[in-house]
């Protein structure tokens, strides 16, 4: 027969060295199950935008010339916008300019309406027309009486 077999001598086995095992933090009072739902509203949010670039959609409008054309879309939009943002302050801009003007011609009729009011002005004018200032003690309030009202309505109704 042959050479017999050679036996290869069996090291003892080695047990793997220790690790370190990180300490734990103590727990916060919360289960671990029950997490806050804006943690869970993040990581569903997180989860579908990693998987968004490959949907189907997305890769199709992602090849060829489909997505020259969505971004030119998308390019015009956002001119349009700025185009009617700076129409509305270009408007907004001339409304206040036309209303700094009428508040200006506003003053300036106060201006004349004071002065066309003046107290010697109308003094003057009613000297002119014959009228006068009588004296404090000239001035007699008069009264009436409920028979006066009703005089005069029979008065009025007889012609005179």
């Amino acid at each position: 027969m042959g050479a017999p077999a050679r036996t290869v001598p069996v090291l003892p086995a080695r047990r793997p060295a220790r690790r370190a095992v990180p300490r734990r933090r103590p727990a916060t009072g919360r289960p671990a199950g029950n997490q806050p739902s804006r943690l869970r509203l993040i990581r569903g949010t997180a989860r579908a935008v990693t998987h968004l670039p490959e949907t189907g959609a997305v890769r199709i409008a992602a090849t060829g010339r489909r997505w020259i054309a969505v971004i030119a879309v998308l390019l015009l939009g956002i001119v349009g916008i700025n185009v009617i943002t700076v129409s509305y302050g270009a408007s907004a801009s001339k409304l206040e300019t036309r209303i700094e003007a009428l508040e200006r011609q506003n003053a300036i009729l106060k201006s004349s309406e004071t002065a066309a009011l003046a107290m010697p002005r109308v003094q003057s004018q009613a000297g002119e027309e014959g009228m006068f200032l009588p004296a404090p003690d000239d001035i007699v309030y008069r009264s009436f009486q409920e028979s006066d009202y009703a005089a005069a309505a029979e008065r009025l109704a007889a012609g005179g």
